[in-house]
């Protein structure tokens, strides 16, 4: 990795060009998808039979992905077509690694296994993590013997010089509050690998990274290799912020993978897995037929073009919090939802000659972490689940503030429950927030808008409909700045309309206007009029000059939002979103106002006749 960017590039260019005969028809990869049904490894029926293998060597996979440092989160986890509620919890999570890795060793007593994650381990974290500055999640992947590990996007959230602290276990650089200051930093044990990132001043991969590993797996006399590759999304530009991404290259995935599989190959090892932060998903199509989509597969596709030979054999993928079990051409590819809700575990056999996978042993399965009412027999696991008690304790004097009081006992939804207009109630009350402490400090604006997936959960409210610190900094965890822009009418309408140009993976949430829109028989939108304030007197003017607030991530264009960085910077707010949010909460109920779930009308679908009318 010494070499220049310009010549890794040249390379990389070579690797595409060099096309082996053939490829025109890695486009049509054949794509298959599965919906697993066993919530156990035990009662799989597909695995093969370790007889039939016993002149090879078994290796077992086990993975997540976006963990986003959700240490005793639970949701519901979708697997396919089956679902199970209150899935998670990194404490059964461990347990349930430890449950499949004993079935495995059960029936291949000289079986391997290598506990792995996609990306995104850290960020957007819930309180008892982030304030600690994610160290107590380190802690537990440690105690869940995770040895590799690949970046993702929130590992740049404050800056990779932050994230390498943690992996290593150093003392904080900076001043955090007193709890993370006290806290015991020790080195996680992950071995980072990430091929495509590089930094623009050196062309090197940053913090003495590798872009891959190789292990050597036994069984008896009999060994071979197994290669690694990490891969991270070539969007970083639109999902962090400018002085985190900026320092760095981002080159091709599928190039990359295709240099550093045919490097692997020349050092002798066929059995390769790459650990990809790039999205799929698996799900019925409206006939109700099972399908794999999303750049994950793009890729894979890709990669075969350019070499039909590569012998890529599972790729773990992350980003999108999605369920995946497919198959695309030769290679399995998986993906575990998120937030610790699910794992995967892939089993296979090398052939000591081959020194590859023998052909269809490989088998993978996607299961839910299940929660102990459903599975009261499967006990936390007790040595993480100290970590995380001691995470708990040490923030509790923050965490357990009260600092609102809401109007009903009941949560205050957000972004897993929006309306078919892409709007929830947390959300609505994030941009609320942020109005209102634009004007309190003074800056006239008349808009806030912010990125749906900026608004990480609903808002917890206790039985005594009590909101605490822990809850409101849970919804907005990232801290970034607010700044205020001077926007044109015509602007802001094409921010709008550029939710409906991402296929519906981004949305804004907005503040002080609100619009109509309506679709046409193939789905497309039109936005028919947008109006200032809560009634329909004022129209948006698209010549008129306007002040709106947003973070800095999307002010710089993220989430594709890219006509955010057409608007002139008034100032920023003193103060980041995590604060305003909480500092509004505090305000809501000193001023004798209980916190309510906003009225979903701000983007309003009508019909076609309507719409007409409007016009007119």
């Amino acid at each position: 990795m010494a070499r220049s960017i310009k010549k890794e590039l040249a390379a990389l260019l070579l690797a595409a060009a060099v096309l082996a005969p053939g490829q025109a028809s890695a486009s049509k990869l054949e794509v298959t998808s599965k919906a697993d049904t066993a919530s156990k490894p035990a009662q799989s029926k597909d695995w093969k039979n370790p007889k039939k293998y016993s002149k090879d060597i078994p290796v077992q996979f086990l993975s997540i992905n976006d963990l986003h440092g959700n240490l005793s989160t639970t949701g519901t986890a979708t697997l396919g077509q089956k679902s199970y509620s209150n899935a998670g919890t990194v404490a059964r999570l461990a347990a349930y690694l430890n449950q499949a890795q004993k079935d495995f060793k059960k029936k291949n007593k000289q079986g391997t296994t290598f506990r792995v994650e996609s990306g995104d381990m850290v960020g957007a974290s819930p309180a008892n993590s982030s304030l600690l500055q994610d160290e107590p999640t380190m802690h537990a992947l440690k105690a869940m013997k995770f040895t590799i590990g690949t970046l993702g996007n929130h590992e740049f959230d404050e800056g990779l010089g932050e994230f390498n602290r943690i992996l290593l276990g150093k003392k904080p650089t900076k001043k955090y509050n007193s709890a993370e200051m006290a806290y015991p930093h020790q080195k996680s044990g992950i071995k980072l690998i990430v091929a495509n990132v590089v930094r623009k001043s050196t062309g090197k991969v940053p913090y003495g990274w590798k872009s891959y590993t190789i292990k050597t797996v036994k069984a008896g006399k009999k060994k071979a290799k197994v290669g690694f590759i990490g891969v991270l999304t070539t969007e970083m530009p639109t999902l962090t912020t400018k002085k985190n991404y900026s320092a760095f290259k981002y080159l091709d995935e599928a190039k990359t993978i295709a240099k550093y599989e045919k490097v692997l190959r020349k050092k002798g090892v066929k059995a390769i897995v790459v650990l990809a932060h790039k999205g799929v998903e698996t799900a019925a199509d409206s006939k109700g037929k099972l399908t794999t989509s999303g750049d994950s597969v793009k890729i894979l596709k890709k990669l075969n073009k350019i070499d039909p030979k590569n012998t890529v054999d599972l790729m773990i993928a992350g980003h999108s919090h999605q369920y995946a079990n497919a198959k695309v051409g030769k290679t399995r590819l998986v993906q575990a939802l998120k937030y610790g809700q699910a794992y995967t575990d892939s089993i296979g056999y090398i052939s000591p000659k081959t020194k590859d996978f023998v052909k269809g042993s490989l088998v993978s399965h996607v299961y839910p972490v299940l929660s102990a009412a459903d599975d009261p027999k499967t006990k936390d696991n007790k040595t993480v689940a100290k970590i995380v008690a001691d995470a708990d304790k040490r923030v509790s004097a923050i965490t357990k503030q009260k600092i609102a009081t809401a109007q009903k006992a009941e949560t205050i939804t957000g972004r897993e429950n929006n309306n078919a207009s892409n709007e929830n109630a947390v959300g609505d009350l994030v941009v609320d927030a942020q109005l209102s402490e634009a004007n309190r400090q003074g800056f006239k604006a008349d808009f806030a808008m912010t990125n749906g997936g900026g608004v990480r959960s609903g808002l917890a409210v206790g039985s005594d409909k009590s909101i605490t610190y822990g809850a409101a900094m849970a919804v907005q965890p990232f801290g970034n700045s607010l700044q205020v822009l001077t926007m044109t009418g015509k602007q802001i309408l094409a921010a709008l309309n550029q939710q409906y140009q991402l296929d519906g993976n981004y949305y804004l949430l907005v503040s002080g206007l609100h619009y109509v829109y309506t679709k046409d028989a193939a789905g497309k939108v039109k936005i028919v009029k947008v109006y200032v304030g809560e009634g329909e007197k004022t129209e948006l003017s698209l010549t008129k000059t306007y002040r709106v607030v947003a973070n800095e991530f999307i002010a710089g264009g993220g989430d594709h939002f890219t006509q955010f960085t057409a608007g002139k910077k008034v100032g920023i707010l003193t103060g980041t979103d995590t604060e305003t949010f909480i500092s509004y909460l505090k305000q809501q109920t000193a001023s004798g106002k209980q916190i309510a779930s906003p009225a979903l009308n701000r983007k309003v679908e009508i019909s076609a006749d309507q719409a007409g009318a409007l016009e007119k």
